[in-house]
């Protein structure tokens, strides 16, 4: 697994997960729960984490080129 983004909050990494889902990319967020039940652990944790697999890392670095849409 590899770290493709972290985010202070929750809502901004399920976006980006549902953005990579969406890509054909599977993605997993780390630390979401740990971050829900205290978000003072934020910064020791390093912020909630978006993962994806070693072998779609070169589809997730391209998803993560693309504008979002408005």
């Amino acid at each position: 697994m590899v770290t493709i983004a972290t985010f202070p909050k929750v809502e901004e990494a399920h976006l980006l997960r549902m953005r990579l889902e969406d890509a054909g990319v599977p993605a997993y967020i780390r630390d979401e729960n740990t971050i829900q039940m205290d978000w003072l652990y934020c910064n020791a944790l390093g912020g909630v984490r978006v993962d994806v697999c070693d072998e779609d890392l070169d589809a997730a670095k391209a998803v993560l080129a693309l504008e979002p849409e408005a």
